[in-house]
């Protein structure tokens, strides 16, 4: 229950920091979450009905990576 003196001091709204942050990042951080989910389920569309090609690239990618590293301890 909301009492009558909070309806009479009522506290002021947010720091201009906090209204940015709520207005402008988490908006855009949302959108830029959304187009990566969305390239990742695409990316499965993709693999899903040719996956031949993409395990030959991870395959190699793997082995590429694994070289460098081997390479970078000695």
């Amino acid at each position: 229950m909301v009492s009558i003196g909070y309806l009479i001091d009522k506290p002021d709204g947010p720091s201009p920091l906090l209204h940015f942050i709520n207005t402008r990042i988490v908006p855009s951080a949302i959108d830029a979450a959304g187009a990566v989910e969305s390239a990742v389920y695409e990316a499965g569309e993709k693999i899903r009905a040719q996956p031949a090609p993409y395990l030959l690239a991870a395959g190699i990618l793997g082995l590429v990576l694994g070289a460098a590293a081997v390479s970078a301890r000695r």
